[in-house]
């Protein structure tokens, strides 16, 4: 560009910008389709922040293309339909790509990409970000482990187990030197089976009627009844710790499959194609085993009912996180946000507005929309629109109860100890029984002989 003093401007660029020339529309006529799914009040509340958690990000795309109408000097004109775009059983398109097909909207709300849809339509620019998630809260840990198994380590317990048996081995010995001396009603008499009562009773701090009578033998088991109520003081305060502690183990999506969480996903179309399109094993298996298994009716939830059920717990749902979360933030209990995971489950990229395959103002689209974004306008929409993961504050604290889940181990193993003892007790008899008989024989020998 070259300025003569004169005032003529002379252009000397190779490559013109035309299309900066065109920048003044003169109020032509620009149509942008808009998708509704969640409530047709949407058609009244585009622009004026009511309803935010209904087609949050159908709001979020208008707002941006309205300026960019503006920007070009356009005249407005709105256009309505159910569905982003797919194609129906006869392989025609639906929704907003059937309009772009057709040249009756110039541009559309947020679409995901899809190489089919990239064949017919051109991806213009970014203008707003949203995704699509499981969200769910952290299961129980002792859900998912056996929590009586973890306040310690491998380690501790192997020293634990040593020490036991260390003092159980002395106490033998002890007791053996004290059978020896003499014996009492309360005394140990030197057998294994007197020293594994004592050693039971200390290790459940409990107690036993029988004791060493001698120093040797006291000594041994006053270190041992110690040591394990220190040790188990310890224990103690770990397991009420534990019982109420989240697990961190569901982190994937094979995390998700194995884990014992119910799915669900909300009942809008793009969710229904894209878990039947999706044909990786992982995600192949979560649709037909947890979302949609073979004979029963198919896990897809409005976004109230989904929310609900995430705060019941033991629930992941697939929703927008936008909508979803600002009814997170408007519905849950302040403690009841603390526990929330995400997990990809689609892997998509940020979402851009569709235009009409080589359209004429694409350009001109282009260059509006980069500039919106730089001078801040862009994400100041996204600040009054976007509702991010619910924050917790960390500093409310309330009671639960504990439940069956969380004493399972110990119950099962109550009723295996119960078993074991009428086990024992029928070999006992059995045991008494065969004695008897046998002094019997032995009997009637000698008075045959």
């Amino acid at each position: 560009m070259k300025t003569t003093k004169y005032g003529a401007v002379y252009d000397y660029r190779y490559t013109k910008v035309i299309s900066i020339r065109r920048k003044n529309l003169r109020r032509h006529i620009l149509t942008m389709a808009n998708v509704i799914t969640d409530s047709n009040d949407t058609r009244k509340h585009l622009d004026d922040r009511l309803n935010l958690h209904q087609d949050s990000i159908t709001k979020m795309s208008y707002m941006v293309v309205k300026i960019c109408f503006e920007m070009l000097n356009a005249t407005e004109k709105r256009i309505f339909t159910h569905t982003w775009g797919y194609k129906d059983k006869n392989g025609n398109w639906q929704g907003i790509i059937d309009h772009l097909l057709k040249k009756e909207a110039d541009l559309g709300t947020l679409t995901i990409f899809t190489q089919e849809r990239m064949k017919v339509i051109d991806y213009i620019a970014m203008v707003g970000s949203t995704a699509v998630r499981f969200v769910f809260r952290e299961p129980p840990l002792a859900l998912l482990e056996n929590i009586f198994a973890l306040p310690f380590t491998t380690a501790v317990w192997v020293a634990i187990f040593i020490c036991v048996m260390g003092c159980a081995l002395f106490l033998y010995i002890t007791s053996k030197w004290e059978a020896s001396v003499g014996m009492h009603p309360l005394q140990l008499n030197g057998s294994w089976a007197d020293v594994l009562i004592l050693i039971i009773g200390a290790v459940l701090q409990q107690g036993c009627t029988l004791e060493p009578r001698y120093a040797a033998g006291r000594c041994v088991t006053l270190l041992l009844f110690v040591a394990l109520t220190i040790l188990y003081a310890a224990y103690s305060a770990n397991i009420v710790v534990l019982l109420r502690a989240p697990s961190s183990s569901v982190r994937s999506l094979s995390d998700l499959l194995n884990s014992p969480l119910k799915l669900g996903a909300s009942d809008f179309e793009y969710n229904r194609y894209f878990f039947k399109k999706l044909n990786e094993p992982i995600r192949k298996a979560i649709y037909n085993k947890k979302i949609a298994p073979k004979g029963k009716k198919p896990n897809f939830y409005t976004m109230k009912e989904g929310v609900d059920k995430i705060r019941k717990g033991l629930f992941a749902f697939h929703m927008e996180l936008n909508p979803g979360y600002r009814l997170i933030q408007e519905t849950y209990q302040e403690e009841e946000k603390c526990d929330l995971v995400e997990i990809d489950y689609i892997n998509e990229i940020d979402p851009w507005l569709p235009g009409q395959k080589r359209s004429p103002y694409k350009d001109l689209f282009k260059i509006s929309f980069i500039k919106i974004r730089e001078t801040g306008i862009q994400s100041n929409i996204h600040r009054r629109l976007h509702v991010g993961k619910p924050k917790c504050s960390g500093s409310i604290s309330t009671f639960s109860s504990v439940g069956i889940t969380d004493m399972y181990p110990a119950l099962i193993a109550t009723l295996y100890g119960m078993l074991i003892s009428v086990v024992v007790l029928i070999l006992e008899i059995t045991y008494k029984r065969l004695l008897h008989l046998r002094e019997k024989r032995r009997i009637l020998r000698k008075l045959i002989n």
